[in-house]
Formats: C-alpha cells, sequence, structure tokens
C-alpha cells in the first residue's frame, strides 16, 4: 500500500472516531474511579483459568485493595496457537479469556488489555524484520500486519463491549543483551521503526472494532539500573536518560518517515511508561518526576503544548526482596503523590498485587502466604483518587502550529548509541522476573 492511500486511510479513519467519540463528561463512570493493579497470568501454558497465582485467584485481594482497573495480558501460551481455533483445553484462547474478562467484571472491575508480543506467535527475528535502523528497510513485516489482524483487531472486535482501553506492546525499548554487531536484542525488543508500524496497523485495527477505544503506546521502561542509555533518535530527546524518551522520539522520527505519519496524526491516544528506579532504596519525589517529565516533554515536542495526551504507568514497583516493607510502602506513597501532582498521569498501576515466589516476584502488597504488607493499606489511601485527566480518545487533528521540532528535517537512519554499557545484568533479572514469569505456569517454560 504506497504513503499516499494509507494518509488518506488515517484520514477517513480520523473523521470516523470523531463522529462517533462521546462528549465530554459521557464516560463519568468510567472517569470517578481509583487506581490499577496486576497480579500474574490469567491463564497458563495448560489453558487454565485457575492455578496458583492466577488472576483469578487474586481477585478478592485486588477487589479489597480497591483498586478500579486491573492490567490484563491477552497472552497465547503454549496452549494456543490463535485466538479462534480450540486450543489444548478443548476451548479457543477467546473462550478461555471470556471467563477471565467476566469474572473481572463481575467484581466491578475495569480492563486495560495488554496485546504484546506473547498476542501472536512469532520470535524476535520476525518482529524487528525489515527495521530501518540496521536492516535499513521500512519497517513494515509480515509479523506486524499478522499481529494487528490476527491479534489487535480480533481481540478489540470480540471485547469491544467490554474492554475499551488497549496497550499496545509491553517494554518495546527492553533488552537484554546485544549480537556480534553490537545490535540490541532479548527481551521484548523491537527497533523504534517496527514500533512505529505495529502502533499504525494495531491502532487501525482497535480503532475500527471500536472507534471511541483508546489506545495506549506499549509501557516504556523507564529506570536507573545502568548508567548509559542507547540512543536511537537523531537528536537527544529530550535528555537521553532511561526514561524511554529518546526511544519515543525515534518512533515519531521512524513513524513520520517509513510509516505513514503525519503531524497531529500519532496512532495512539496516549503513552505508556514502566518505571523501576531506586530499586535497592528510598526513592524521591524529584527522581520519579525527573522520568516522568522527561518522557512527557518527548511526546509534547511532537505534539505541542496543548496536546490532550497523558502519560499511563502501566507499571511500576519496588520488590521487599531489596527493600523492607516500610520502604515499598513509603516509596509507593512517594510515586502516587508524585503521579496526582504532576497532573499528565491518567492513571498507574502498581505491580504487583501479591507475591510469586516461585517466580521470584516480590512485588505485591501481599505476600505469597496472602498476608497483608505495610503498603497494602498504604495504596488503599494513596491510590484512592481519580485520575486528573479524562479517559477520552484522542482525535487525531493537526494541532494550531507546529512544534519546532518538526520544521527542521533528521535522518531517521542515523542510529547512534551511547557508551557500550556491560551492566545489563540487572536488565536482564528484570525481563526474567517481571516480563518472563514462567514460573506461574508450575515451572514449564
Amino acid at each position: 500500500m504506497n504513503e499516499h492511500v494509507r494518509i488518506v486511510q488515517i484520514c477517513l479513519l480520523a473523521a470516523l472516531i470523531a463522529a462517533c467519540a462521546p462528549a465530554t463528561g459521557a464516560w463519568a463512570d468510567e472517569g470517578q474511579d481509583h487506581q490499577g493493579l496486576q497480579a500474574g497470568w490469567a491463564v497458563d501454558d495448560k489453558g487454565n483459568v485457575n492455578f496458583t497465582s492466577s488472576y483469578t485467584g487474586q481477585y478478592r485481594e485486588i477487589h479489597e485493595a480497591e483498586a478500579s482497573w486491573i492490567r490484563l495480558n491477552f497472552r497465547l501460551g503454549a496452549c494456543f496457537q490463535d485466538w479462534i481455533n480450540p486450543g489444548c483445553n478443548g476451548r479457543t484462547a477467546l473462550e478461555t479469556y471470556d471467563e477471565v474478562v467476566d469474572v473481572a467484571r463481575a467484581h466491578g472491575f475495569e480492563v486495560l488489555g495488554l496485546i504484546g508480543h506473547e498476542s501472536w506467535p512469532g520470535d524476535q527475528n520476525a518482529w524487528t524484520a525489515n527495521n530501518a535502523e540496521h536492516a535499513h528497510g521500512d519497517a513494515d513485516n509480515p509479523y506486524m500486519r499478522q499481529f494487528a489482524d490476527e491479534a489487535a483487531g480480533v481481540l478489540a472486535t470480540h471485547f469491544k463491549d467490554r474492554i475499551r482501553q488497549w496497550e499496545i506492546w509491553n517494554e518495546p525499548n527492553t533488552w537484554t543483551e546485544r549480537d556480534e554487531q553490537g545490535q540490541p536484542m532479548g527481551g521484548s525488543f523491537i527497533y523504534p521503526s517496527n514500533f512505529a508500524w505495529v502502533l499504525t496497523r494495531a491502532y487501525e485495527a482497535v480503532k475500527l472494532a471500536r472507534p471511541d477505544a483508546i489506545v495506549i503506546s506499549g509501557g516504556l521502561f523507564g529506570h536507573d539500573m545502568d548508567e548509559s542509555a542507547l540512543l536511537f533518535a537523531h537528536d537527544p530527546c529530550p535528555t537521553g536518560a532511561n526514561s524511554g524518551a529518546d526511544y519515543l522520539c525515534a518512533t515519531y522520527e521512524q513513524g513520520l518517515a517509513h510509516a505513514g505519519w503525519q503531524p497531529g496524526t500519532y496512532p495512539f491516544d496516549h503513552v505508556g511508561q514502566h518505571l523501576y528506579i531506586d530499586g535497592g532504596q528510598v526513592t524521591t519525589g524529584e527522581k520519579l518526576r525527573f522520568y516522568l517529565d522527561d518522557l512527557h516533554d518527548a511526546y509534547i515536542s511532537y505534539e505541542g503544548a496543548e496536546s490532550p495526551k497523558s502519560t499511563y504507568i502501566t507499571e511500576f514497583g519496588w520488590s521487599t526482596k531489596d527493600v523492607s516493607q516500610e520502604v515499598q510502602a513509603e516509596n509507593l506513597l512517594t510515586a502516587f503523590d508524585t503521579f496526582r501532582e504532576v497532573g499528565y498521569v491518567a492513571r498507574a498501576y502498581w505491580f504487583h498485587a501479591q507475591d510469586v515466589p516461585e517466580a521470584g516476584l516480590f512485588f505485591g502488597l501481599l505476600d505469597g502466604s496472602g498476608k497483608k504488607k505495610q503498603a497494602f493499606d498504604v495504596y488503599l489511601d494513596a491510590a484512592a483518587f481519580d485520575s486528573p485527566t479524562g479517559d477520552e480518545p484522542v482525535v487525531p487533528a493537526r494541532l494550531p502550529g507546529m512544534p519546532a521540532r518538526l520544521k527542521r528535517p533528521a535522518d531517521p537512519t542515523d542510529f547512534r548509541s551511547a557508551t557500550v554499557s556491560t551492566g545489563t545484568e540487572e536488565i536482564a533479572a528484570h525481563v526474567d522476573t517481571v516480563l518472563l514469569t514462567p514460573e506461574l505456569n508450575g515451572g514449564e517454560r
């Protein structure tokens, strides 16, 4: 499909969204709520929904914590090859997740659905095929097309009356090692050019299923686990820190260059961010705000100061494996206070509801036996506030004027990196525990 046709399609889609979007305040029931939580897998690799550390086993505790939202990872796992054909449990993946979603809604939760690399079969070579940064392609590839059509579109259509918010890809900037050519690999990493395409295609698929759906760009991994950042953007944007800002700027650059993006018509309503900082000590509001502002400044530099886009913190937390219960509770309070104060964080999801010792996860508000930690009562109080920004989709429309960054051409294939860091062990540990957690399926990988 040529670029002109795609631009026309996006403009027509924008008109459809504008016509179907509810008036301000029409979704007040969603806006008058508290913050979010997440737990373990919803479905294991045998197709079970009831197992140790499952979502369904933690609904009662999540409800007691008075969370209003849960973040649900729609993963196929080993039981299913796709979403519509029966798997190892005799049901389709859609039928299996029907049970999970219905139980969640019966408990009064709204669902943020994560559609990521576990939502459609494929490996990292397939995800990153034809990338612009290293392979010098246009970054579109068969995996991204199938991901949008067979995962994002299918899920958004099937759950259109039950789920309105979707997050696309999990931590696209998380890598654990370098290949022999020095290129990042491992984790859930895809190049910014590939991320631009997956956002483009998934946005179209989700909005066609439900025009007033909210599409959140996948949570960018913000951390202080090593000293140097791998930089992708043509210009440092805005600081080159490990906030996810540089990667997001590079995604804008590549989208404009290769994926048919136009200023003011970017294919996501809001921006996701993950925060894992000060993992072994007391954090501060100043440091948290630096990471928040860094990413916020990045998308504002492209969208303009009046942009209605917000940040969604779709993961953050501190593990009592590394800090005391007192410090965990203090950091939780500091984080929620900071999110509320900045005014542009729409919602935050604490990771995790309950410890999963078999997976090495000790981020929970409760320990593995179900006993409440000190952070539980702090969460009850600190997370009990309405989102300061609205839960409305952002209708693509050219904003008044053009941000200065767009007035000067950039070479989006200028791939730069900071000094190669050898301190990837902590990031690899993050991937092994927070992203993979194979032990949630009884230790089977």
